[in-house]
This record gives structure tokens, C-alpha cells and sequence, in this order.
């Protein structure tokens, strides 16, 4: 039998952090966001098939109008095909609800252009390469 592959053995790596981030990190996250401190929002959106109200923690940046969030686990998250099955979704920031529609993904020359220089150089490092990018209305 042969050695696995580098890409499997980061794709395994990725799953990983996704389970200890889905069943540990993101209840801290979620609290942080409730309390309006760190750099976190919450998104609330529906569940495509069940229904079911979900609550997911991201780090989304709010420039002008615009939201960008980077999607560190790629496009074939939950949430993110429920929020463009529905066309957006609510979020909650600094402890304020907001309505976010339009959203689209979008590559990271987009959304890195649209960034404040700082964040940018932090996403850019991590080789992010795909946001989700959407519109809010009050």
C-alpha cells in the first residue's frame, strides 16, 4: 500500500479542524459575537432541506454597504448554499440585526481589493480563495 498523497493528508488535516471548530471553537465564537466583542458575526439562516434555524459564527467585514466573508472552508458549506438558496439571510453584529442580501461568491482579487489593506494582507497570506460577498439593508 502506498503513502498518501499530500493533498489527502491536508484535505484530512482541513476535515479535522472543521469538526473541532464546528463542535468547540464555534461555541466561543458564537458567545463572543453575542456579547458584540471580537471580530465575529452570526448569521442566521434556514436550513435548505429541514428548516431548521441555524446560528453560524464567521468573521465578516462590513465596508460601507458591502459584507465580505472569506470562505476558509470553500463553497460546499451548509451555510453558505443555504444563504444563496434563499438570497440571503439575517445576521447579527455588535449585537445589531441586519438583513443581508445579494449574496454572490466572489475570487479573492474581488473581495481583497474591496478590504481594508490590514485584513487583506491576513486573508491574502492564508491563500483564501473564494468570499461571500452580499449587500445590508437597515
Amino acid at each position: 500500500m502506498g503513502k498518501p498523497s499530500p493533498r489527502s493528508l491536508r484535505n484530512k488535516f482541513i476535515d479535522g479542524i472543521r469538526t473541532f471548530n464546528k463542535h468547540v471553537f464555534n461555541h466561543l465564537t458564537l458567545a463572543l459575537a453575542e456579547s458584540g466583542l471580537g471580530p465575529f458575526s452570526i448569521i442566521c439562516h434556514t436550513g435548505r432541506k429541514s428548516g431548521r434555524a441555524y446560528r453560524t459564527p464567521v468573521m465578516a467585514t462590513y465596508i460601507g454597504e458591502t459584507i465580505i466573508i472569506p470562505l476558509s472552508y470553500g463553497e460546499q458549506v451548509d451555510w453558505l448554499r443555504n444563504i444563496l438558496a434563499q438570497g440571503g439571510c439575517e445576521m447579527v453584529h455588535q449585537r445589531k440585526r441586519i438583513r443581508a442580501i445579494n449574496p454572490q461568491v466572489v475570487g479573492s482579487d474581488a473581495a481583497l481589493a474591496l478590504l481594508p489593506e490590514k485584513r487583506a494582507r491576513v486573508f491574502a497570506r492564508f491563500k483564501l480563495e473564494k468570499f461571500l460577498q452580499m449587500q445590508f439593508v437597515s
